[in-house]
């Protein structure tokens, strides 16, 4: 069990990030923040846990939702380094630039506090929801009970 969770964490971690790149180049590209890459992110986390983790235990979306959350505020971040980018005074790339911030924790929380707003929270939570879902296999489908044969 231990195996099968850690592959669906693993799993959750890759749709999350790239859920998260998704979302800066939407958001960078157009000026706005869409609700559907909120629910692209949550899908992306919930459908690599529930391929390569099972989804038979409520884990599996409780850790496939933190992992969503994960990825929309790293979405966040890498939306502030790609708004930035243009600015910088140094002429580095935003792949330089994304790499100096998302090491450096300090500079990462002054951005994700300099562009953070209440319409974030909404995102996250819907891709937290997401994730939980779509982590978790329905229930298999019972048969209808068949109801006995009358007696004549």
């Amino acid at each position: 069990m231990r195996k099968r969770l850690m592959l669906g964490t693993l799993g959750a971690l890759v749709g999350a990030v790239l859920g998260a790149v998704a979302w800066a180049a939407v958001t960078a590209s157009t000026g706005y923040q869409i609700g559907y890459v909120a629910v692209a992110v949550g899908f992306l986390a919930g459908y690599g846990m529930r391929t390569l983790g099972g989804g038979r235990d409520r884990a599996d979306g409780v850790i496939a939702a933190v992992v969503a959350l994960f990825g929309c505020v790293l979405g966040d971040l890498l939306t502030a380094v790609a708004q930035f980018a243009p600015h910088d005074a140094m002429h580095r790339s935003v792949a330089e630039l994304a790499l100096l911030v998302l090491l450096t924790p300090k500079i990462a929380w002054f951005m994700l506090h300099e562009t953070f707003n209440v319409m974030d929270l909404v995102f996250y939570a819907i891709a937290v929801y997401a994730a939980y879902r779509t982590a978790l296999k329905p229930a298999p489908a019972q048969p209808a009970p068949v109801p006995p044969a009358r007696a004549q």
